[in-house]
């Protein structure tokens, strides 16, 4: 690890909350919960069982999640998991950090979604005075259910959550079928990031021209639209050339990439070509538990596997800060 890396300030946009609890807190919350389907209470077999596996499909991989999101089921525990995941963040030198989560897959015990939202967005407040650090929540619809237009309309309830999202696999389950909810947040001035990445080869596409995103989740698989001739870049389709003109986030996730086989190492991830080429990159954990990583473990990787320096790596904060959808003048503060 540099040194510099660490201390270095950095963002985060797209990290799930329910992605990123501390394998600590997972079997606390079974035992107190006598939550009794983790296949191991011994933490370091349990964060082996929960990595992702290239062999896996992605709905294979997501299996993890019905252990963490069994164990928060109720307002105590989703603050919990929300100040640390704000504490860890913070810890590691993140100055800016957009949690997300899906609100109606933690109603399985008797809570509203509200009342879910509000457990987070109170972790977040109370977070973001206790550690320094600057943070909000997106809600994610999944791409598989048909209750997406429900999760904009908590987005446009909750004054406090900053964006919608739509997670999920991708195979089988476009993004065409949730357009009212992308129109329906749009018309109601809700900031829109979606998933789109290796699954599905139209994905990003389909996300673009069809959702008025304002980033894209994942998105490393948009260098099969773009070809590099002498320096200059070829646009395949109009979705490549919007997200390239109008400087759309890409929510790159090296990790999470290669652990579910879309590369084999940092070095051969789309992020450098893209990155070099002037697209709008971002670096982002996706998630901490299941990919057993942290932010500066992730900058590192692409700070080693690309020759990066600490000017690259604050040129590619302040973006990521200027892509944010938290607050602007929060978000001001950190940029000067």
């Amino acid at each position: 690890m540099n040194d510099w890396v660490k201390e270095i300030p950095k963002a985060v946009l797209h990290d799930h909350l329910d992605g990123g609890l501390r394998v600590s807190t997972l079997i606390e919350l079974a035992e107190l919960q006598e939550y009794c389907q983790l296949p191991s209470t011994d933490q370091e077999e349990l964060k082996e069982w929960i990595k992702p596996k290239p062999d896996k499909t992605l709905a294979i991989n997501l299996e993890a999640w019905a252990h963490t999101i069994g164990v928060m089921q109720d307002e105590n525990s989703i603050y919990r998991v929300t100040m640390e995941a704000l504490e860890d963040l913070s810890d590691d030198g993140v100055v800016y950090a957009e949690l997300r989560f899906a609100p109606l897959v933690h109603c399985q015990k008797g809570l509203t979604p509200i009342e879910v939202v509000d457990s987070v967005v109170n972790g977040i407040k109370d977070g973001m005075e206790k550690y320094n650090i600057v943070s909000g929540v997106i809600l994610c619809g999944m791409r598989q259910e048909d209750n997406s237009q429900e999760v904009v309309d908590l987005c446009i309830e909750h004054k406090d959550v900053i964006g919608f999202d739509l997670a999920g696999p991708e195979i089988g389950f476009s993004v065409l079928n949730h357009k009212d909810a992308c129109q329906k947040a749009y018309e109601n001035n809700i900031n829109v990031t979606l998933h789109a990445d290796w699954e599905v080869p139209e994905g990003i596409q389909e996300v673009v021209l069809n959702s008025k995103a304002k980033r894209v989740g994942h998105g490393s698989q948009i260098i099969n639209d773009i070809e590099i001739d002498n320096e200059k870049i070829k646009f395949k389709n109009d979705a490549a050339k919007y997200v390239y003109e109008n400087k759309i986030a890409l929510e790159l996730c090296p990790t999470s990439n290669i652990q579910c086989g879309a590369y084999q190492s940092v070095g051969e991830h789309s992020f450098g070509t893209l990155y070099k080429n002037g697209f709008n990159v971002t670096i982002n954990t996706d998630n901490r538990l299941m990919s057993d990583i942290s932010m500066s473990e992730e900058v590192n990787n692409v700070v080693e596997a690309f020759n990066l320096n600490e000017n690259d790596i604050r040129s590619i904060t302040k973006n990521t800060i200027e892509a944010g959808f938290v607050n602007y003048d929060l978000r001001k503060k950190l940029m000067e």
